[in-house]
């Protein structure tokens, strides 16, 4: 078998792994989200719901739940990037079809937590993502970026793994043509993951030589 074709073949494995999980998680992450989203909404203080991407309390009743994005971060192991699972979703909230906060729910041992709220901004440029690829598939993955303190996003994650170490373990790919998007700024801001991967490890170089 050729390079090419394994790689191919690669890919889509690491593909159907990806859907496969997500198809098997995404229920239970769900179902917290729809158990717990009222109580976190509760936890705001009356007069500032608005700090919360809120017009009021009424529109509480309106929430719906959206499709959560699984969250991968970003490590450096032997000074070489990977993408590691933190457990993690993103579920989007939205009221009359517009984005306006996250609930961040971890999964341990099976079992589903709701663990954070907020990301009203957030929420915002993820939808704002969506809308440029409306019709692009896409496996729902946020990629947080802590050493750039910065959140991305793609239409094919998988592309942008070269091998799969295991479950929670991803190998970056920095060949990849697949494009990835910077979140947070006024636009999503498309990159390369070469350039994501160089400026990256010249932020932990530059850092490690001023300790």
């Amino acid at each position: 078998m050729n390079k090419k074709a394994y790689y191919l073949l690669l890919v889509f494995f690491i593909s159907v792994r990806l859907i496969a999980q997500n198809n098997n998680t995404n229920l239970l992450v769900k179902e917290e989200a729809s158990l717990k989203t009222l109580s976190f909404l509760n936890l705001i203080p009356e007069g500032k719901e608005k700090d919360y991407g809120f017009n009021s309390r009424s529109d509480f009743s309106k929430i719906k739940i959206e499709e959560p994005y699984q969250t991968y971060y970003v490590s450096d192991k032997n000074n070489k990037l990977t993408f590691i699972s933190g457990n993690e979703w993103r579920v989007p909230l939205s009221i009359d079809g517009q984005y306006v906060a996250l609930l961040s729910v971890q999964i341990n041992q099976g079992k589903a937590e709701a663990v954070d709220f907020g990301g009203n901004i957030l929420s915002q440029k993820i939808q704002e993502f969506e809308k440029l690829f409306p019709n692009e598939a896409s496996q729902h993955v946020i990629i947080r970026n802590t050493y750039l303190k910065r959140d991305y996003i793609t239409t094919n994650f998988s592309s942008l793994c070269n091998q799969n170490k295991g479950i929670d373990f991803m190998e970056i790919n920095t060949n990849s043509s697949q494009p990835i998007y910077q979140l947070n700024e006024l636009q999503p801001i498309k990159t390369s993951i070469a350039i994501f991967c160089d400026e990256t490890m010249d932020l932990i170089n530059n850092t490690n030589g001023y300790k």
